[in-house]
């Protein structure tokens, strides 16, 4: 993230791109650019989605600019959007299966979540597969499964993680657990109920 940058200097940019002024706007993405295509690369691991990506957020954040109140730094709500940007689009490659790898749960009374994949070959099955899986993520907050993708689907390490939202690890292995336990619970609502009204 461009850390390195006067948060005055970042506010008189930002209010001046709000205003209409194209110039302003532009210096930000210049700024953000680097930051944020490595960002996008290291979630879709593939360098023409990463600029498909980098793309995408600007045109989003172009639009988006005036709902922005300066919350947080530029660079902050840039690599959210980046984040999630990446996310979607790896939720549409047709290709890519749902998966979600775990660990075993540090505490003995919570099961690990079930992998949430298919082992046979059925198109049918791999679909109710991802409608569940994309169901339960649903009853959790964009950021909490935000964050459990990251760690659990990309294998970002808690300090990674940590850093990139300016908080720290422990935080982000305690949102870990509580998603993981969340999902759990989701996915075994959403199977009952599928089993109940088949």
């Amino acid at each position: 993230m461009n850390s390195k940058m006067p948060i005055v200097a970042e506010q008189l940019l930002l209010e001046r791109a709000k205003a209409g002024n194209s110039e302003a706007f532009s210096e930000l993405v210049r700024l953000n650019s680097s930051s944020v295509y490595g960002i996008s690369l290291k979630i879709l691991k593939n360098r023409e989605d990463a600029e498909d990506n980098l793309q995408n957020v600007f045109c989003k954040a172009y639009r988006k600019i005036s709902n922005f109140h300066g919350e947080s730094r530029v660079s902050t709500w840039l690599f959210r959007i980046a984040i999630n940007e990446a996310l979607m689009q790896l939720r549409r490659r047709s290709d890519r299966e749902v998966r979600f790898s775990d660990v075993p749960a540090t505490d003995d009374k919570v099961p690990p979540i079930q992998d949430a994949e298919d082992l046979h070959p059925n198109p049918e099955n791999r679909c109710i597969h991802a409608d569940l899986t994309e169901k339960a993520f649903r009853a959790c907050s964009p950021t909490m499964a935000n964050i459990f993708v990251l760690n659990k689907a990309e294998g970002w390490t808690n300090r990674e993680i940590a850093k990139l939202l300016g908080t720290n690890p422990q935080t982000i292995k305690s949102r870990v657990f509580r998603t993981r336990i969340r999902l759990r619970q989701q996915m075994a609502a959403l199977t009952s109920i599928r089993e109940w009204a088949y």
